[in-house]
Parts: C-alpha cells; structure tokens; sequence
C-alpha cells in the first residue's frame, strides 16, 4: 500500500472499511457469520483459530473501539506467534478506586441528569456533524437538513428506519436515541 507521503506499507492483505454494513460473502465457510457480522471471541479470533476480526465486520461501533480491538489482537497473534496462550490480561492495570479523586467533576451532574451532564460537555451530547450516521444507516432513512445559514440537524424518516441501532452504535458524540416507532 503505498501512502500519499509516498510510504510503502507491505501487507499480505488490505481490507478497506468505511463503516457500512459488511459484505462477508468473501470468507470462507470455516468463518461463523451471526446476524450478518463474524462471530469473535474475546482475543478476536473467529471460529477459523488462524483468521482474526475487528472492527465494523464484528458489529457497530467507534473507530476508538476498532482501534483498541487491533491492537489487543495483535497482542494475541504474537503470544500464540511465540507458542503462548492469548490471554495477554489487561493492557493496564486498573486504577486503586480509592487513589480516584472526585474533585475534578462536577458533582450536579448525574446518571439522572443526562441532558445538562450532555450540555457541559464539548462533544459527548452534542452532534459534530461528522456524518457517520447517514453513512451508515442501511436504509438511508438519516438525513442532514439545513435549518439556516449556520444550523442543521440530522433527520430520522420513520417509515425508512427499521431500528438497528447502527446509527447509535456508530456516534462518537452519543446523541442518538432509540424510539419505538408507533404503529400508524
């Protein structure tokens, strides 16, 4: 793969993703296939132990999570590499609870307050515009309208959506939630 600073990388394999829905038909039967994505275990290995799978082939969610699972995954594949067992244990150790201090929060915020706790923050809650939503409902039924000059919002057609949850899986903001739709 050659970059545009003009940096060769050298792969067996290159899988282009852009957070759609993943067409799988290109594996091979020894690889598990559940509700439409690759069924991985907790070192991402598939049901053929010599094929690995992240990302949005295993369902929905952020590039952060994408990252993380690769690399957690390479750290798999060079143990068994070695001749060892997978299990790498967490990649940090977690925090002594106790040496956590709450002074830095702001205690008027809580799990009971979502829509203030949203309003303080600089991007959970609050829509960047990215568009990852429209690109990847399977139905088209996002649409990014423009309210005025410098206003917009993203609008849910609810005669298109079928309620995957793609689009709340895949915000990196968190500002989708799931309705029921009501019967008409």
């Amino acid at each position: 793969v050659k970059l545009k600073d003009g940096e060769i990388l050298k792969a067996d394999t290159v899988v282009i993703s852009i957070g759609d829905v993943p067409d799988l038909n290109f594996l091979d039967k020894s690889v598990t296939i559940e509700n439409g994505f690759v069924a991985v275990d907790q070192f991402s290995r598939t049901s053929d132990r010599q094929v690995f799978a992240i990302g949005d082939v295993v369902g929905p969610g952020l590039i952060t999570d994408a990252i993380g699972a690769g690399r957690r995954a390479a750290l798999s594949i060079d143990r068994i590499i070695a001749g060892k067992s997978p299990d790498h244990g967490d990649i940090l150790p977690l925090i002594d609870k106790q040496r956590i201090s709450l002074e830095y929060y702001n205690p008027k915020n809580s799990a009971d307050n979502l829509v203030d706790c949203g309003a303080d923050c600089a991007s959970c809650g609050q829509c960047r515009d990215c568009g990852i939503c429209v690109a990847i409902c399977p139905e088209g039924a996002i649409k990014r309208v423009e309210i005025n000059k410098n206003d917009f919002e993203y609008k849910v057609d609810p005669d298109l959506c079928i309620g995957c949850g793609f689009c709340k899986g895949a915000c990196p903001c968190g500002i989708w939630d799931l309705i029921p739709n009501t019967a008409k």
